[in-house]
């Protein structure tokens, strides 16, 4: 199984068996990565203080479809490891100034071949998502495939998750200005859980913006506010039907989310996919009663 090791110093990646390492050039790519599942909340990136879990590695990207391919490596037991013998690397010439060294000892940062089938994939009742980054600086990936490959390891395709132009332009003008600031605040929140909370959580978000938007729209204030099912139907007694039904539809995904429900009814669990709906449809509801555009 191949084993990569990271000189942190030089920022330069060696592969190999974990005694001998030849160098990579031009470097890849490699990203702390962790593994969530969408039952399980909100999503939590790896720590930047954490120097082991695992990582990815980069073999191709392409910015337009947003597909990512490479291979996990999970940390060895101890960090920083020596390796052995490791060539001179190509990409640090002054590593060779000595003709008659052909290999050093480096000290590196150790990951090993990880397939990541067995233990995150087969015989689990959902897919999980790929996490890279750290912290607070990470992006959400969905698992499209993967493939064995000679060397023992999986090749794994990413999709990033819907991130980019979620939803439409907002027409500030058209939004009662009483109701501008609080919608503001629950649109950013919105979007703040599209790239990182879980589907359910998306969904429960999705339903508050449909909800402030459809109270803007009415100007419905106090004892007056009313729920986001009786605001579809007032919508629909509008003759926006198309709104409606969008919110309709983010109304029942939001019901169906709550355990009781899928317990009571045996509802199938909530996936990614619903929340791209519920996103959708947010989109859809605003532009239909005028506060939005698509771009």
């Amino acid at each position: 199984m191949t084993v990569i090791g990271i000189e942190k110093h030089h920022g330069l990646v060696y592969e190999g068996d974990g005694n001998y390492g030849r160098g990579i050039w031009p470097t890849p790519v490699i990203t702390a990565a962790c593994f969530v599942y969408p039952s399980e909340g909100d999503l939590k990136a790896h720590s930047s203080s954490d120097v082991f879990g695992y990582r990815f590695r980069e073999d191709s990207f392409d910015p337009i479809a947003r597909i990512r391919r490479g291979r996990f490596y999970h940390a060895a037991q101890q960090q920083p490891m020596q390796w052995a013998r490791c060539s001179h690397h190509p990409g640090f010439p002054l590593d060779a100034i000595d003709p008659q060294v052909h290999a050093k000892n480096k000290s590196l940062e150790t990951f090993h071949g990880n397939p990541i089938w067995y233990q995150h994939i087969q015989g689990k009742p959902e897919l999980p998502i790929v996490l890279l980054g750290v912290d607070d600086r990470f992006t959400a990936w969905t698992i499209i495939s993967v493939e064995a490959i000679a060397t023992g390891e999986d090749l794994v395709t990413l999709k990033a998750r819907n991130s980019f132009g979620i939803l439409p332009k907002m027409v500030a003008e058209k939004v009662p200005e009483s109701f501008q600031p609080k919608l503001n605040e629950t649109l950013e929140t919105f979007t703040d859980e599209v790239h990182r909370a879980s589907p359910v959580s998306v969904i429960d978000r999705a339903r508050d913006v449909a909800t402030y938007a459809l109270l803007a729209y009415f100007n419905l204030r106090g004892e007056s506010a009313k729920d986001l099912g009786v605001l579809a139907k007032r919508l629909e007694d509008d003759k926006k039907y198309i709104g409606a039904n969008a919110a309709r539809i983010v109304a029942q995904l939001h019901s169906r989310a709550k355990p009781s429900e899928q317990e009571r009814r045996e509802f199938r669990p909530i996936r990614e996919q619903d929340s791209d709906l519920a996103v959708q449809c947010v989109g859809t509801l605003l532009c239909e009663i005028g506060f939005a555009e698509w771009a």
